[in-house]
Protein backbone atom coordinates (compact mmCIF):
# COMPACT_ATOMS: atom_id res chain seq x y z
CA UNK A 1 0.00 0.00 0.00
CA UNK A 2 1.50 3.31 -1.10
CA UNK A 3 -0.26 5.56 1.39
CA UNK A 4 0.36 5.54 5.08
CA UNK A 5 -2.56 4.08 6.98
CA UNK A 6 -4.01 5.85 10.00
CA UNK A 7 -6.25 3.93 12.38
CA UNK A 8 -8.96 5.54 14.51
CA UNK A 9 -10.57 3.70 17.42
CA UNK A 10 -13.97 5.21 18.20
CA UNK A 11 -14.45 5.25 21.98
CA UNK A 12 -16.39 8.46 22.41
CA UNK A 13 -19.94 7.13 22.64
CA UNK A 14 -22.32 7.36 25.58
CA UNK A 15 -22.75 3.59 25.96
CA UNK A 16 -26.52 3.81 26.43
CA UNK A 17 -27.13 0.10 25.91
CA UNK A 18 -24.31 -0.66 28.33
CA UNK A 19 -25.99 1.33 31.09
CA UNK A 20 -23.91 4.41 30.18
CA UNK A 21 -20.70 2.62 31.10
CA UNK A 22 -17.63 3.37 29.02
CA UNK A 23 -17.57 0.27 26.84
CA UNK A 24 -13.92 0.39 25.91
CA UNK A 25 -12.88 0.17 29.55
CA UNK A 26 -14.96 -2.88 30.46
CA UNK A 27 -13.00 -6.10 31.14
CA UNK A 28 -12.77 -9.14 28.89
CA UNK A 29 -10.42 -12.00 29.80
CA UNK A 30 -8.55 -9.76 32.22
CA UNK A 31 -7.97 -6.89 29.80
CA UNK A 32 -10.06 -3.91 28.83
CA UNK A 33 -12.04 -4.22 25.61
CA UNK A 34 -10.10 -1.40 24.00
CA UNK A 35 -6.81 -3.20 24.73
CA UNK A 36 -7.98 -6.16 22.66
CA UNK A 37 -8.86 -3.76 19.84
CA UNK A 38 -5.46 -2.06 20.02
CA UNK A 39 -3.70 -5.45 19.89
CA UNK A 40 -5.60 -6.33 16.71
CA UNK A 41 -5.44 -3.04 14.81
CA UNK A 42 -2.10 -1.50 15.83
CA UNK A 43 0.05 -3.91 13.76
CA UNK A 44 -2.07 -3.11 10.69
CA UNK A 45 -1.60 0.68 10.66
CA UNK A 46 1.25 3.20 10.62
CA UNK A 47 -0.35 5.51 13.19
CA UNK A 48 -3.17 4.85 15.64
CA UNK A 49 -5.43 7.42 17.31
CA UNK A 50 -8.20 7.03 19.87
CA UNK A 51 -11.36 9.15 19.85
CA UNK A 52 -12.68 9.61 23.41
CA UNK A 53 -14.61 12.22 25.37
CA UNK A 54 -14.54 10.94 28.95
CA UNK A 55 -12.37 8.83 31.25
CA UNK A 56 -9.42 10.30 29.39
CA UNK A 57 -6.93 9.44 32.13
CA UNK A 58 -7.81 5.76 31.80
CA UNK A 59 -7.37 5.88 28.04
CA UNK A 60 -4.08 7.76 28.31
CA UNK A 61 -2.56 4.63 29.85
CA UNK A 62 -2.72 3.04 26.37
CA UNK A 63 -0.03 5.42 25.17
CA UNK A 64 -2.03 6.52 22.12
CA UNK A 65 -2.78 10.06 20.96
CA UNK A 66 -6.29 10.88 22.15
CA UNK A 67 -8.62 13.08 20.13
CA UNK A 68 -11.67 14.62 21.77
CA UNK A 69 -14.63 15.87 19.74
CA UNK A 70 -14.51 19.48 18.60
CA UNK A 71 -16.83 21.55 20.85
CA UNK A 72 -19.33 22.23 18.05
CA UNK A 73 -19.75 18.47 17.50
CA UNK A 74 -20.00 17.23 21.08
CA UNK A 75 -22.59 14.51 21.51
CA UNK A 76 -22.96 13.98 17.76
CA UNK A 77 -21.77 10.38 17.64
CA UNK A 78 -19.27 8.56 15.41
CA UNK A 79 -19.31 11.19 12.68
CA UNK A 80 -18.02 13.72 15.21
CA UNK A 81 -15.13 11.40 16.06
CA UNK A 82 -14.25 11.01 12.39
CA UNK A 83 -14.44 14.75 11.74
CA UNK A 84 -12.27 15.53 14.77
CA UNK A 85 -9.52 13.27 13.37
CA UNK A 86 -9.20 15.15 10.07
CA UNK A 87 -6.92 17.99 11.29
CA UNK A 88 -4.39 15.36 12.43
CA UNK A 89 -4.02 13.50 9.14
CA UNK A 90 -2.72 14.27 5.68
CA UNK A 91 -5.15 14.37 2.78
CA UNK A 92 -3.66 11.34 1.01
CA UNK A 93 -3.50 9.09 4.06
CA UNK A 94 -5.74 6.07 4.24
CA UNK A 95 -7.98 6.04 7.31
CA UNK A 96 -9.30 2.86 8.91
CA UNK A 97 -12.12 3.27 11.43
CA UNK A 98 -12.76 0.63 14.11
CA UNK A 99 -14.90 0.45 17.24
CA UNK A 100 -13.61 0.20 20.80
CA UNK A 101 -16.01 -2.67 21.55
CA UNK A 102 -15.03 -5.06 18.73
CA UNK A 103 -12.28 -7.23 20.22
CA UNK A 104 -12.16 -9.85 17.44
CA UNK A 105 -11.58 -7.74 14.34
CA UNK A 106 -9.70 -9.57 11.57
CA UNK A 107 -5.92 -9.27 11.57
CA UNK A 108 -6.09 -8.63 7.80
CA UNK A 109 -8.90 -6.06 7.94
CA UNK A 110 -6.83 -3.11 6.70
CA UNK A 111 -5.03 -4.97 3.95
CA UNK A 112 -8.15 -6.63 2.59
CA UNK A 113 -10.17 -3.41 2.53
CA UNK A 114 -7.30 -1.40 1.03
CA UNK A 115 -6.77 -3.87 -1.81
CA UNK A 116 -10.49 -3.96 -2.50
CA UNK A 117 -10.75 -0.17 -2.55
CA UNK A 118 -7.84 0.17 -4.97
CA UNK A 119 -9.35 -2.46 -7.26
CA UNK A 120 -12.82 -0.94 -7.21
CA UNK A 121 -11.55 2.57 -7.85
CA UNK A 122 -9.85 1.38 -11.02
CA UNK A 123 -13.29 0.34 -12.21
CA UNK A 124 -15.33 3.22 -10.76
CA UNK A 125 -13.68 6.43 -9.53
CA UNK A 126 -16.89 7.40 -7.71
CA UNK A 127 -16.26 4.74 -5.04
CA UNK A 128 -14.43 6.50 -2.20
CA UNK A 129 -14.78 4.01 0.67
CA UNK A 130 -15.26 0.35 1.55
CA UNK A 131 -16.60 -1.48 4.58
CA UNK A 132 -17.04 -5.13 5.63
CA UNK A 133 -20.12 -7.23 5.04
CA UNK A 134 -20.81 -10.84 6.10
CA UNK A 135 -23.63 -13.24 5.32
CA UNK A 136 -25.45 -11.85 8.37
CA UNK A 137 -25.08 -8.06 8.09
CA UNK A 138 -23.12 -5.01 7.04
CA UNK A 139 -20.57 -3.45 9.40
CA UNK A 140 -20.53 0.22 8.52
CA UNK A 141 -18.42 1.41 11.44
CA UNK A 142 -15.35 -0.41 10.07
CA UNK A 143 -15.14 1.76 6.97
CA UNK A 144 -11.90 2.69 5.19
CA UNK A 145 -11.34 5.77 3.02
CA UNK A 146 -8.82 8.46 2.16
CA UNK A 147 -8.71 11.35 4.62
CA UNK A 148 -9.51 13.90 1.91
CA UNK A 149 -12.64 11.98 0.96
CA UNK A 150 -13.80 11.80 4.58
CA UNK A 151 -14.18 15.58 4.57
CA UNK A 152 -17.74 15.02 3.30
CA UNK A 153 -18.53 14.30 6.95
CA UNK A 154 -18.38 18.03 7.72
CA UNK A 155 -21.53 19.14 5.84
CA UNK A 156 -23.37 16.12 7.27
CA UNK A 157 -22.58 17.30 10.79
CA UNK A 158 -23.54 20.86 9.94
CA UNK A 159 -27.00 19.78 8.85
CA UNK A 160 -27.39 17.28 11.71
CA UNK A 161 -27.43 14.10 9.61
CA UNK A 162 -25.48 11.86 12.00
CA UNK A 163 -26.01 8.48 10.35
CA UNK A 164 -23.03 6.37 9.31
CA UNK A 165 -25.18 5.33 6.34
CA UNK A 166 -25.39 8.96 5.24
CA UNK A 167 -21.60 9.17 5.22
CA UNK A 168 -21.29 5.94 3.26
CA UNK A 169 -23.80 7.19 0.72
CA UNK A 170 -21.79 10.38 0.24
CA UNK A 171 -18.69 8.25 -0.32
CA UNK A 172 -20.44 5.80 -2.69
CA UNK A 173 -19.04 3.15 -0.34
CA UNK A 174 -18.92 -0.48 -1.42
CA UNK A 175 -19.33 -3.55 0.83
CA UNK A 176 -16.47 -6.05 0.92
CA UNK A 177 -17.24 -9.63 1.88
CA UNK A 178 -15.73 -11.24 4.98
CA UNK A 179 -16.69 -14.81 5.78
CA UNK A 180 -16.76 -14.64 9.59
CA UNK A 181 -19.50 -12.66 11.31
CA UNK A 182 -17.95 -13.37 14.70
CA UNK A 183 -14.93 -11.23 13.79
CA UNK A 184 -17.15 -8.16 13.92
CA UNK A 185 -18.96 -8.88 17.16
CA UNK A 186 -19.71 -5.70 19.10
CA UNK A 187 -20.17 -5.70 22.86
CA UNK A 188 -23.00 -3.17 22.99
CA UNK A 189 -24.90 -4.66 25.94
CA UNK A 190 -23.86 -6.36 29.18
CA UNK A 191 -25.17 -9.69 27.89
CA UNK A 192 -22.99 -9.40 24.77
CA UNK A 193 -19.88 -9.08 26.90
CA UNK A 194 -20.97 -11.87 29.24
CA UNK A 195 -21.65 -14.21 26.32
CA UNK A 196 -18.27 -13.52 24.76
CA UNK A 197 -16.48 -14.07 28.06
CA UNK A 198 -18.36 -17.33 28.56
CA UNK A 199 -18.14 -18.74 25.04
CA UNK A 200 -14.85 -17.51 23.67
CA UNK A 201 -12.79 -20.59 22.84
CA UNK A 202 -9.50 -18.74 22.42
CA UNK A 203 -7.21 -16.65 24.53
CA UNK A 204 -7.47 -13.09 23.29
Amino acid sequence: MAQKVVGLILAGGEGRRMGYQNKGLLPLQGRRLVEHVVARIAPQVDQLYLSANRDLTCYESLGLPIITDEPQWEGMGPLAGIASLLPYVEANQQVQIVSCDGPLIPVDLVEKLAKALARLQREDAMIKAVYPVTDQREHYIYLQALAKDLEVVLPLLEKGDLRIRALLKKLSAAPIYFDEERAFINCNRPQDLEALERNCDEKL
